[in-house]
């Protein structure tokens, strides 16, 4: 048997004062190296197609100021099951059959109406009535209600429901070393400006999620302080089904996790984000110890866990169309999608990245950026 000893610091209840600010992203490279600093909770939301950054200034305020504000975000609540279902199916036909025109007309709805519902927070716990909004660390920490609802049949269901044929897609997270992050931020945009309307699948699904790490003494924690980004994107329910403008946000990812040495997050990425991932842990050697000593017998460990903590063999799973779904980086023509007119290219902005490409046979390809979208 084992005994584990855990001590507790409590704090003072206190309350959060929250502000939304939206600006365009000219000076988004600057300010992610100082919001953090600025703004204890503070966080930002990247729209790149729409070259619009999403400021939260949050902070503590003392328990007596006014407010009983509540934070009930809109995308983590029960909604109406057809409606869900509805909805997916319209993206799914944009994905398919729609251009990027059609796409980028749709990407501006969450976007607009996340704005005009303050982002779910409720001032009162009932209404959105303005900033600042004002309540208890734990109401404003709190980040949805589809956890509470009731089980009514499946008339309504969480977004992420198995149970239905709702919203699907994937999501990958990566921290990077706040030194360098302005620099990452730089090259992101780079590769936006590139051709704008490629990004408009991470505005329909509301952009770049950009958060604070403080450094850690742990074995796996960060070295030093660090810029999280959240990115959630399109995926189809085929496997190997090859997603429109894949290869920006393939290159992005390269961009972070090989040019800047990101760490990807253990939960949210594809297979590939996590190869040599921990090497790039200097105190990786002594958590594996502890990993040894106090589960010798590897009771929870799993294959995935090994490769993943490169104990024994590889989390890529190198065959035909492996890149389409992330399970490996492409080397050879076979990993993308020849046949769909997908080939492994060089990165566009990180030469270094090796991403599946689009090769239109009329050698067009989508140089129109000065559109008004």
């Amino acid at each position: 048997w084992c005994h584990v000893k855990v001590t507790l610091q409590l704090q003072p209840m206190f309350k959060r004062s929250v502000t939304f600010v939206e600006r365009d992203d000219s000076d988004f490279a600057a300010q992610v190296a100082v919001w953090g600093d600025r703004h204890e909770f503070g966080d930002m939301t990247w729209l790149p197609r729409q070259a619009k950054v999403i400021y939260r200034e949050d902070g503590r305020v003392d328990v007596s100021s006014p407010g009983n504000g509540l934070n009930n975000y809109l995308g983590f609540r029960s909604n109406p099951t057809l409606g869900l279902i509805i909805a997916r199916a319209a993206e799914e036909r944009l994905e398919e059959d729609g251009d990027d025109i059609a796409r980028c007309l749709a990407a501006l709805v969450p976007a607009a109406t996340f704005r005009l519902q303050g982002y779910g927070f409720t001032n009162d716990g009932s209404f959105f009535t303005g900033y600042p909004l004002v309540g208890y660390q734990h109401r404003i920490q709190a980040s949805g209600t589809c956890i509470n609802g009731k089980e009514d049949g499946l008339l309504s269901s969480c977004p992420w429901d198995p149970r239905i044929r709702s919203f699907f897609f994937y999501n990958s997270g990566f921290s990077v070393a706040l030194s360098k992050a302005p620099a990452l931020v730089a090259d992101m945009q780079r590769l936006r400006d590139l051709n704008p309307r490629a990004l408009c699948g991470l505005d329909a699904k509301m952009g770049v999620l950009v958060r604070y790490v403080r450094a850690s003494s742990a074995y796996l924690g960060k070295v030093e302080d660090s810029v999280d980004f959240d990115i959630t994107y399109y995926r189809s329910y085929t496997e190997g089904t090859p997603r429109v403008h894949s290869d920006v946000i393939d290159e992005l990812e390269q961009l972070a996790l090989r040019k800047y040495n990101a760490v990807p997050h253990w939960g949210k990425n594809r297979n590939f984000a996590f190869d040599g991932a921990i090497a790039k842990y200097a105190k990786a050697g002594e958590f594996l110890k502890v990993k040894e000593r106090y589960d010798p017998d590897g009771i929870f460990s799993s294959e995935w866990s090994d490769q993943v903590l490169g104990i024994k063999g590889s989390p890529n799973i190198v065959q035909k169309g492996c890149a389409m779904e992330g399970h490996c980086i492409c080397s050879d023509e076979s990993h993308c999608a020849p046949d769909q007119g997908y080939f492994c290219r060089p990165g566009k902005v990180y030469a270094e990245a090796r991403i599946c490409s689009l090769q239109p046979a009329s050698g067009n390809t989508h140089t129109d950026h000065q559109d008004e979208l």
